[in-house]
């Protein structure tokens, strides 16, 4: 090597790039140490990259078109550069490259090419952090000057300002948009104009009708930069999340959580304030009979009527369910009393549905105060719903302000709702069997089976009280379970061992009727035991709607089809079930006591029993007098053509073993 080219060598030895010199024809001259050191450590083939390789014939077994075409225009004269920037990733990083190729002339006799590559990995990843960095947190920006002139804009500013360049730049920001001087936007400017300090605030510009988010950050010239988001969509979900969070969707009342929070501000600043915690009576009924969609217009209909009374005295909110909630400040008693009854007032007259379609309902309310009652929240809400539940039991419109013995009502309510989750045997849930007796012939002809219990703690609790309580916290069909259970198991043994095959008659609440669950819970028991259908006698009420409910007039159908037999309970004290007589013919009418009670006392009464005599006759339905307790009522209902009677002047109550030693061991079997 001449000196020439030795000090050529050290030349480009001395450069970072890594670089090689060819000829025209694309030999590599020299290579330098980056050149080679980069190939060696990327796992390069020197005899590919070293002095003496022709690195045209290397790009263009690589397909590298474009470079090979590249350098051969520079050979020849048509360009006199070319550079390109590509990725050169290695395993364990990210990497990009700048490639450079320009003529050389190396001597008199030679011209050639030199190309360098340029490692511009940090730079290129600043670049791209920086542009990420500003496409994260905008969308449009734009420059002012101290005079508050335009001095450059995006082209996302310019859609979202609707102005043309040559319409902004130059232009005071107040002279394009006067519509803008005295608003937030105004404001924010001037501030951060004058304290150079930066500003973030969401705005409503009305011209536009949209929300935007502003950025304001003073620049080193004096001016200002602005960045902005047309933000409307977000607040419009915002909006649509605040109405989910803080009302109820069905009714568009304040739900629960809005609720809560009004009372707790006002407790916190010591304003005295009262809940009216109030309840739809039977409700739940409602939707088992008639589906939750006329349930739901139900419930839309009492919140518009209740937002009406309240109107002008406090909020009302639905707080979930059926359960809605007024709450009211500086009322005194004497105020919440006539409140109360305003708003039981609206539920005088049935509300409608639909052209077709009405409901007669009553609501039940509690009222609790602060701070006559409790200065805790939980404690006004607990107490105005136990308030509720005491008016409950008054049956129908009525309203109690919380009084402290109502607590240890709910705490009995609440043990008796836990226990009757547990093992109801344990607990001390048993059975008494009520003769049905032909008085006349002093025949049994069946029997009713009722629910008691003994509890551990409590002793012995009403039928009344347990009954409801198991209805309204969902253990109705457990308890009416175990009590098929248990009386199958003994009418299974008695056919057995004495052929007892005698009627049994078992009390089925309307929410069940309503419940295929429980009709296959039933069915699978009857087969279990092997018990005939024709022994059983289901009982419901006379207030149970069978027509209007498709999935009772469903089941009872079922029932029927299979020969279970139906018997409609205190007949008499309502009208309902005379509409659906003419539907759905029963087996068995029984006569409420309270029409018998009233034997010998008044003349009208009777002769309602006459009547309900004959007509039980015309439909050929079997009829049973219930309570039956002196001799006068059962010679006048024998001599009126009601021979079949139960009650205590025939027989009480009897346990399972009193009954079966009375009833069935005995040689006068079927016989009193």
């Amino acid at each position: 090597m001449n000196e020439s080219s030795q000090m050529l060598q050290q030349i480009i030895d001395a450069l970072e790039d890594h670089t090689v010199i060819t000829d025209s024809n694309g030999d590599i001259l020299y290579a330098n140490t980056s050149w080679e050191k980069f190939c060696l450590e990327n796992n390069g083939i020197m005899e590919r990259a070293s002095v003496g390789t022709n690195y045209l014939d290397v790009l263009s077994k690589s397909q590298m078109v474009v470079e090979h075409r590249a350098f051969q225009s520079i050979v020849d004269g048509s360009i006199e550069e070319f550079t390109m920037e590509y990725p050169c990733h290695s395993e364990i990083e990210t990497r990009w490259f700048r490639m450079t190729a320009r003529a050389l002339t190396i001597n008199e006799a030679t011209t050639g090419l030199i190309i360098r590559h340029r490692d511009i990995s940090t730079e290129n990843m600043l670049k791209m952090e920086t542009e990420n960095f500003l496409e994260s947190i905008t969308d449009a920006f734009y420059t002012l000057d101290a005079e508050f002139r335009f001095v450059h804009l995006n082209t996302v500013a310019m859609k979202q300002l609707n102005k043309p360049l040559e319409r902004l730049i130059g232009q005071n920001i107040w002279k394009v948009y006067p519509e803008t001087i005295g608003t937030d936007i105004y404001t924010n400017y001037i501030e951060s104009m004058e304290d150079r300090k930066p500003r973030n605030f969401d705005t409503f510009y009305l011209p536009a009708q949209k929300w935007y988010s502003m950025h304001l950050h003073p620049s080193r010239d004096g001016g200002l930069t602005v960045y902005f988001q047309d933000i409307t969509f977000r607040k419009s979900f915002e909006t649509e999340l605040k109405q989910y969070a803080y009302f109820d969707e069905l009714t568009n009342l304040p739900n629960r959580r809005w609720m809560i929070e009004r009372i707790e501000a006002a407790i916190s600043d010591g304003t005295k304030c009262a809940i009216l915690y109030m309840d739809i009576d039977g409700f739940k009924n409602i939707n088992d009979l008639y589906g939750h969609v006329k349930g739901d217009v139900l419930l839309s209909k009492v919140g518009e009527k209740l937002m009406r009374a309240v109107e002008g005295h406090g909020k009302i909110g639905r707080i979930g369910g059926d359960e809605f909630l007024v709450f009211v400040k500086d009322k005194s008693m004497f105020e919440l009393e006539i409140l109360a009854r305003q708003i039981l007032s609206i539920f005088s007259k049935p509300i409608a549905i639909d052209e077709y379609f009405s409901f007669s309902v009553s609501v039940s309310i509690g009222i609790s105060r602060f701070p006559e009652n409790s200065s805790d929240l939980h404690e006004l809400m607990s107490y105005a719903d136990t308030s509720m539940y005491r008016a409950k039991k008054l049956r129908g419109n009525q309203f109690r302000f919380y009084e402290s013995e109502m607590t240890k009502e709910l705490s009995r309510r609440i043990h008796i709702e836990n226990e009757l989750a547990k093992d109801l045997k344990e607990r001390g849930v048993y059975f008494h069997y009520q003769p049905q007796i032909d008085y006349t012939t002093r025949h049994l002809v069946g029997f009713e089976v009722l629910s008691r219990w003994n509890h551990p703690s409590l002793g012995p609790i009403s039928p009344l009280e347990f009954i409801e309580i198991a209805e309204e916290s969902g253990n109705i069909l457990k308890l009416t379970h175990h009590l098929m259970a248990e009386v199958f198991s003994n009418m299974t043994r008695w056919k057995k061992q004495f052929q007892f095959t005698k009627p049994v008659s078992i009390n089925v609440t309307p929410y069940l009727l309503s419940q295929r669950t429980f009709f296959d819970d039933f069915f699978d028991l009857l087969e279990r035991y092997e018990i005939e259908p024709s022994m059983i006698e289901l009982e419901i009420t006379e207030d149970t709607e069978i027509v209007a409910s498709e999935e009772t007039l469903a089941n009872m159908r079922l029932c029927k089809d299979k020969g279970i037999r139906i018997a409609i309970d205190d007949f008499g004290t309502g009208y309902s079930m005379l509409k659906s007589l003419s539907y759905f013919p029963v087996n068995k009418i029984k006569i409420d006591r309270y029409f018998i009670n009233q034997i010998g006392k008044d003349p009208i009464i009777e002769s309602i029993i006459k009547s309900i005599v004959d007509f039980s006759y015309n439909l050929d339905c079997q009829l049973v007098a219930e309570g039956v307790e002196t001799y006068e009522e059962a010679e006048f209902l024998a001599a009126n053509g009601c021979s079949v009677h139960q009650g205590f002047y025939l027989e009480a109550p009897l346990d399972a073993l009193e009954f079966e030693e009375k009833y069935i061991v005995k040689t006068q079997v079927g016989e009193v």
